[in-house]
């Protein structure tokens, strides 16, 4: 195998792994999201509660904000925010996932946007998690800040 030809197969194996970390995070998010919207239907009454694809977020954020006087419709804004921002962060994954062929060939700001989304998001949670209520879910949230930390990292760092 000539140098050029080596060369051209380790890019593409390459933009191949970075792509699949980002093809990884857009399913991760949108099963994050389904989760998210049907834990706020949940809340609504919409759905049963004990229907096991809605575990509880919307009961978590009340129990978190009341025993700060949080009121009830507090608790629905917040949710509808989380699920905003969820969606916004798949609809980014999905855009970079599809315009991603390299660092060279495209999608370098969309690439930012999905993963400021995600880290933003993410680092929302861990302060969210310093309320009494929420320590349990700490360690859970910092691993999936600096999972996507690494994913970032090594899709800006590994050679091309």
């Amino acid at each position: 195998m000539d140098p050029e030809t080596s060369t051209s197969m380790k890019t593409l194996t390459l933009v191949a792994i970075k792509r699949g970390l980002l093809l990884y995070w857009s399913l991760w998010f949108t099963i994050v999201f389904a989760m998210s919207v049907f834990a706020g239907l949940q809340g609504l009454g919409a759905i049963d509660k004990g229907w096991e694809i809605a575990p509880g977020r919307f009961a978590l954020i009340s129990s978190t904000t009341a025993i700060y006087g949080v009121p009830a419709g507090a608790h629905g804004v917040w949710m509808l925010g989380v699920i905003v921002w969820e969606g916004i962060a798949v609809g980014a994954f999905w855009r970079t996932f599809y315009k991603f062929h390299g660092l060279k060939n495209a999608g370098g700001r969309a690439l930012a946007v999905a993963f400021l989304l995600a880290l933003s998001l993410y680092a929302t949670f861990l302060l969210a998690d310093k309320f009494p209520v929420n320590h349990l879910y700490e360690a859970t949230h910092l691993k999936i800040f600096v999972a996507q930390v690494a994913s970032l990292l090594a899709i800006y760092l590994l050679p091309e």
